[in-house]
């Protein structure tokens, strides 16, 4: 969508408040927004205006501005006066709870504050509407395929020097950039998860609890996939082989503790990351305001980090296409082709999961299966359709307070919490294709590797952030860390679009259920909502 620059200068009255948020709210709707997520984004937008209105008065006057910078449109309101933030609310009784999370989840990028020479302004930028990801990866997929055929025109010569001279070192440079990156984003990932966490005023008793069942959810998940992978592809079994990196149990235990602050770094072992980032992360917690500015250079390094996976992440549909013209012109386009076995056993696991799930919920909660597979139907929808964890926010929330009855401020707390923490179906999906991989590869496993597989990508899938090139860096940490080829990450790279699909849908589903037994344990569930048949109406 191209954005006219524009600029308005209204005074802080309730018409010209509706009049803005109007505005806003037919920009959120040009842009694609779910409509649960607009009303959601309009209500938060109108609250910022009617608090700037309260504090300086109706007299004074709201300068409205949308412009585009390099593609990217943003929306400024500002007002001139003392300092007055309208972000911070302390409000209990806030509907909507945070704001800056609120808009952030439902619009597209957070707002961000600022006070410069008298002049209060909330600022939203949001991204360039792209292209479909399904798209992309078909014109990647039909480039690929079409310039294929200069194998039949080019002599063997050229097509050797090619393929050496620039599809593996284009493919080598991008695994490099997501290398780069992959471990810090696991450390910073990982204490982020838990410096926030520990400073949330309103974690407490109930906070701990949520975090502990869905922990124990993505383990007991994890374990029971690896045994149905473990019985569907058969593995060679040994003592491990030198390329695990893996060796006695003792020393393995031992090896997860650090030499060095550095060494975790230098030597790629991600499970010593993973310790390093909890180690530190507690003790900054526990000095609280001791540790207030290292805690915020933590956060700024995470978002740094993030934003950088993100940008590489936008070069994937070339990779896709670099590694699909390299497997076809080594006739090794078989591997893409049998990558639906991997994808049919991770659906297999999850509608197993899945099932045996629903049916503990019922039976505890005393809820008809049917009741409950018909209230989560419809974000289930959402999700294997557009793979969005954003597109379907709006319609979770509302199943979570509505449907399933769930205290508001709890589903405010816990549906954020578990978006990040609780992705028992990405922990299956990072499984079954370590376990594939090493079957196809033909690498020796022991017990031993499969019990390390199974805590690795229960830790990675917990660490890694819901960003674009998230999964990226989690595919080069674990087959690493295996001793999986380096090509295998390629490929998972190439095919991850299709697992994610699954991902979204199921986590969704997953989540909505892990709520409903977390609000019974903490008596934040009204029974009556949960088990009528028809959602309640909104009041």
């Amino acid at each position: 969508m191209r954005i006219v620059p524009e600029k308005k200068i209204l005074p802080l009255t309730a018409e010209s408040i509706d009049i803005v948020s109007q505005d806003f709210y037919n920009y959120l709707n040009s842009i694609g927004t779910p409509r649960k997520n607009m009303i959601l984004a309009r209500l938060t937008f109108e609250e910022i205006l009617i608090d700037f209105s309260e504090h300086f008065g109706e007299e004074a006057e709201l300068v409205y501005t949308k412009v585009s910078f390099f593609g990217r449109p943003s929306i400024t309101v500002a007002v001139q006066g003392d300092k007055f933030n309208p972000l911070e609310t302390e409000d209990d009784d806030n509907l909507f709870g945070n704001r800056t999370s609120t808009l952030a989840g439902s619009a597209d990028g957070a707002p961000v504050y600022s006070y410069e020479h008298g002049i209060n302004a909330v600022t939203l930028k949001f991204s360039k509407k792209a292209l479909n990801p399904i798209v992309k990866l078909l014109i990647a997929v039909a480039a690929a395929v079409l310039l294929s055929g200069l194998r039949f025109l080019l002599p063997e010569t050229a097509i050797e020097f090619i393929k050496t001279d620039f599809l593996t070192p284009l493919n080598n440079t991008f695994i490099g950039m997501m290398a780069t990156v992959e471990l810090p984003l696991v450390f910073f990932s990982v204490a982020c998860g838990i410096l926030g966490i520990g400073n949330s005023a309103v974690f407490g008793t109930i906070g701990r609890k949520m975090v502990q069942y869905f922990l124990r959810i993505i383990f007991i998940m994890t374990t029971v996939a690896g045994f149905i992978f473990v019985f569907i592809f058969r593995l060679s079994y040994g003592t491990g082989g030198s390329q695990v990196h893996l060796h006695g149990g003792i020393e393995l235990l031992l090896n997860i503790i650090p030499k060095s602050l550095i060494e975790p770094f230098t030597g790629g072992n991600s499970m010593q990351i993973v310790v390093m980032a909890v180690a530190i992360a507690s003790v900054m917690v526990m000095l609280g305001e001791r540790a207030k500015i290292l805690t915020a250079i933590t956060n700024e390094a995470n978002s740094v980090i993030v934003q950088i996976t993100g940008m590489i992440s936008k070069l994937l549909p070339f990779f896709i296409f670099v590694v699909l013209l390299n497997l076809i012109w080594s006739n090794d386009l078989h591997l893409i082709l049998n990558m639906w076995k991997p994808l049919a056993a991770f659906a297999g696991a999850l509608v197993f999961c899945i099932l045996v799930m629903f049916i503990y919920i019922s039976a505890r909660e005393s809820v008809p299966f049917t009741t409950l597979v018909r209230k989560v139907f419809s974000t289930f929808l959402i999700g294997i359709v557009t793979a969005s964890s954003v597109a379907l926010n709006g319609e979770q929330f509302d199943c979570l307070t509505t449907k399933f009855g769930i205290n508001r401020r709890f589903a405010e707390f816990g549906q954020p919490m578990g978006s990040v923490v609780f992705m028992p179906s990405t922990a299956v999906n990072f499984l079954i294709c370590a376990v594939y991989m090493a079957y196809y590869y033909k690498i020796q496993v022991s017990a031993l590797w499969l019990v390390i597989a199974i805590l690795l990508c229960a830790f990675v899938a917990v660490a890694t952030p819901p960003v674009p090139g998230g999964a990226i860096a989690a595919y080069s940490v674990i087959f690493t860390q295996l001793g999986i080829p380096a090509s295998g990450v390629a490929v998972m790279i190439s095919m991850d679009i299709f697992f994610d699909f699954l991902d979204t849908a199921f986590d969704s589903v997953f989540l909505e259920l892990a709520m409903i037994r977390v609000a019974s344990k903490t008596d934040m569930i009204d029974y009556d909502v949960l088990r009528k048949i028809t959602p309640a109406r909104k009041k």
